[in-house]
């Protein structure tokens, strides 16, 4: 049995893929647990919306690990009842879904909000009596019922892309759209899908999430992706690439790291293998105000280099450590799939 203290202590220990591995058995708990103290006694019910996007967070959400989203609806008996990717129902059949919540038919727990909000008819989805409803009216109407409201990826958290200047369609982001209401931002263009999967046990376990002044969970979202670098040593050192290939720290060519707050140096993707860092540099699509001044243009120099202690860290080490951080990322995500596999075989050897 997980408690509370215990975890806000796996929260805040949560690092690399060889954590999320060591500690996934707990994550597990607390979605049961979640489910089992639900006071119905039923499922979680959850209305997922998408507005101005390209389904990138979705995407990003299909490749956690453990647990991934299959997981979650399957085993931890969170009710997907609308997600115009994702279900079965089409037409009037999955309109109706939200018809009924707005009808007070049906209960809704969990509004997630993928892509930003234009207003009016710019974005619709489908008719009643023969009239389009735009995004805004059921966000407004879902979310003003729902217990929590989170929003996953850049544009429902802060507008994103579509937000951009000039902003055409006056794209907003949730919280906009719900001022009255506590929004939690999992920002990312996509996110992580472990931020999303953690901050989902966390509602679910009904325990407060510390935001940061922009709505992100704190903890996720506290050091900038500059100091978790890989390359911090050459910045350092002073030692700066002249190609994306480098050798050298990609500030000059773009990186926006020393902008931008998140642990996804740290975490990492694709099951602890690699991050933007490693691929291009950092782009600051978790922060406010993305992709406008001043986090474009992406592929120069921003005014000038912020400052930075004179840590002394050699990039060598630096270097060795990132690939260190890599291969062990690497062994957990291969060590799950090993007993994972092992466990499916001895159930069709039983059956």
């Amino acid at each position: 049995m997980v408690n509370r203290r215990d975890f806000l202590k796996i929260c805040a220990a949560i690092g690399t893929a060889a954590t999320i591995e060591l500690y996934s058995a707990d994550i597990r708990d607390i979605f049961t647990q979640a489910i089992e103290a639900h006071a119905q006694g039923d499922n979680v019910r959850l209305i997922w919306l998408a507005g101005a996007q390209d389904t990138g967070c979705t995407v990003s959400l299909l490749q956690g690990s453990d647990p991934d989203l299959i997981d979650v609806i399957t085993k931890f008996r969170l009710q997907l009842d609308f997600h115009q990717t994702l279900m079965i129902p089409e037409g009037e059949a999955a309109i109706k879904k939200l018809e009924d919540i707005v009808n007070d038919k049906s209960r809704v727990d969990v509004l997630i909000m993928e892509g930003a909000i234009p207003e009016g008819y710019f974005c619709t989805v489908g008719e009643i009596d023969g009239q389009p409803v735009p995004i805004e009216d059921w966000v407004k109407q879902i979310g003003g019922r729902a217990k929590y409201n989170i929003a996953v990826g850049q544009c429902a958290a802060y507008g994103g892309i579509p937000a951009a200047k000039p902003n055409p369609t006056n794209c907003r982001s949730l919280s906009e759209v719900l001022p009255d209401k506590t929004v939690i931002n999992i920002p990312g263009c996509p996110p992580n899908p472990d931020w999303m999967t953690l901050a989902f046990a966390q509602a679910l376990q009904g325990l407060p999430i510390e935001l940061d002044e922009v709505g992100r969970p704190a903890a996720i979202f506290k050091e900038t992706v500059h100091e978790g670098c890989p390359l911090l040593g050459y910045y350092e050192e002073g030692i700066f690439a002249k190609t994306l290939d480098g050798p050298g720290c990609l500030y000059k060519l773009g990186c926006k790291g020393p902008l931008a707050r998140a642990d996804c140096t740290v975490r990492r993707w694709n099951q602890g293998l690699n991050s933007c860092t490693t691929a291009g540099g950092c782009k600051a699509c978790v922060e406010k105000g993305w992709p406008d001044e001043p986090f474009a243009p992406f592929y120069e120099e921003a005014a000038e280099i912020p400052p930075s202690a004179a840590l002394g860290i050699n990039p060598i080490l630096i270097a060795g450590a990132a690939t260190g951080a890599a291969a062990v990322g690497a062994v957990a995500y291969a060590e799950h799939r090993r007993r994972k596999h092992k466990k499916e075989a001895k159930k069709e050897a039983s059956a």
